[in-house]
């Protein structure tokens, strides 16, 4: 198997974690948030181990957009009754904190869409 096609399995497996845990935000399912976000951090790690330096560059915005993420998920889950002790299970493991205004802008975009 090649490296590319490897990356875009890794990836796929990323993407598809960010949905899972979208829809368990979403629905209230918080007992399965930190599990999911756990795995989706395992596959990063695993694509980050096997990228090559031309994959660097979008590796890098999958990283930031998971940081972003993981931010928004932890805002929600602390504003959330049935997830009161979550947040710190949620925070990020030394990835850069997305700035507030990102996160803010997320937030709304998630309440309109409701």
């Amino acid at each position: 198997m090649s490296s590319a096609i490897m990356n875009s399995s890794s990836a796929d497996g990323v993407l598809a974690a960010t949905q899972k845990l979208v829809q368990q935000a979403m629905t209230g399912q918080w007992q399965d948030v930190p599990k999911t976000v756990q795995e989706r951090r395992e596959l990063l790690n695993n694509l980050s181990a096997s990228a090559s330096p031309q994959d660097r560059q979008w590796l890098s915005a999958l990283q930031q957009a998971m940081a972003e993420s993981d931010a928004a998920v932890a805002q929600m889950a602390a504003t959330a009754p049935a997830a009161q002790n979550l947040p710190q299970a949620l925070a990020p493991s030394g990835e850069q904190t997305p700035n507030t205004a990102m996160v803010d802008s997320m937030m709304e975009m998630l309440k309109k869409s409701r």
